[in-house]
């Protein structure tokens, strides 16, 4: 195994995108990205990716040593452990706040009426597999949306904290403008982004292998700090053709990040580093989990491609629905020592 460190300031993505974005035409795009306070690229060149199979990720902890799992065994999604989150924004001091403040296109549906699956079209289990598709709606949902998505969450039901271990199995899906995420914020009512927010993976849907983690925090919207770790594999293994794991290692004055069976963390913050003597260390509290694929968005300054996007719920215009869907095949919470 290979681990290879740069510490750079602005995004910078590879290979460079050609695509058909804003019209028929193929045309070479140029995306520009917004600075970020720190931002760091492991490379990953592992063993394992010698061989080719369908997931590389690590192997299941024996379930004693679990706390508690999700494999998504049967077609339906356990209400015990999961909400909905509803609408194209939410309520900041009694003003509504359109796009999750994020400049996202997609409205977060409910599952279907009388669904004794509590699923709907933009999320449903098949194949052992939870699927989270975005569509794209020709005649706007809603009348002010062309794309619907789904995203769920554990908030009141299901509560993360350190010392622990949690581990997500996936695959990202592919299409301009698709932004999945896999994500913790906290339990408390407490102001973003007071309480902090642990992104575990996010990705672009138009670059095949790299996938970011990062931890925000800070006093307000305008006045924050942003750590950022992108982790790089060779394409043959990418994100969105192959099964990856994430773990998520959280401990009292650490966070670590680890890709699939890897033991050297991509990702490695310790409560006393320099970046927290501002604001402070927020991530010692309880925390729950959120599972979301977004559309467009400042993630990747709002580039998107429609024709990328599953079309009127039925995604019978793709070959291969499953390449623009995030898949989950399991989640796993253990708790460990500190």
């Amino acid at each position: 195994m290979s681990i290879n460190k740069y510490l750079i300031i602005f995004f910078v993505f590879l290979p460079a995108v050609t695509s058909s974005i804003l019209n028929s035409e193929e045309k070479e795009t140029v995306y520009n990205y917004l600075p970020i306070d720190k931002k760091l690229t492991t490379a990953i060149e592992s063993s394992d990716f010698l061989t080719n199979k369908e997931s590389y990720c690590r192997k299941r902890k024996n379930l004693n040593d679990v706390t508690w799992f999700e494999d998504f065994s049967t077609h339906t999604l356990n209400k015990a452990d999961w909400n909905y989150s509803l609408s194209n924004g939410f309520f900041d001091n009694g003003l509504f706040v359109y796009g999750w403040g994020n400049g996202e296109l997609q409205y977060y549906r409910e599952p279907m009426k009388n669904s004794q699956s509590y699923t709907n079209d933009n999320l449903f289990i098949e194949d052992g597999l939870l699927k989270i598709q975005p569509i794209y709606h020709q005649k706007p949902y809603k009348k002010n949306f062309d794309f619907t998505s789904a995203r769920i969450n554990t908030k009141g039901l299901r509560s993360f904290t350190f010392p622990s271990r949690i581990t997500i199995c996936f695959k990202v899906p592919t299409g301009i403008g698709a932004w999945p995420a896999i994500w913790l914020m906290p339990q408390s009512n407490i102001s973003w982004p007071k309480g902090g927010e642990i992104d575990i993976m996010e990705s672009r849907g138009r670059v095949t292998n790299i996938v970011g983690s990062a931890l925000h925090f800070g006093n307000s919207f305008f006045d924050k700090a942003t750590l950022v770790n992108d982790v790089v594999i060779p394409p043959s293994v990418s994100f969105q053709e192959k099964f990856h794991s994430i773990t998520f290692e959280w401990k009292k004055d650490s966070i670590k990040m680890y890709l699939d069976s890897e033991t050297l963390p991509y990702m490695s913050i310790s409560n006393e580093q320099e970046d927290f003597k501002e604001y402070g260390y927020p991530f010692g509290s309880v925390y729950y989990l959120i599972v979301n694929v977004a559309v467009g968005g400042k993630y990747d300054d709002y580039k998107i491609d429609k024709q990328a996007f599953c079309k009127n719920n039925d995604c019978t215009n793709k070959d291969n629905p499953d390449q623009h869907r995030l898949l989950i095949d399991w989640i796993e919470y253990a708790r460990i020592d500190n």
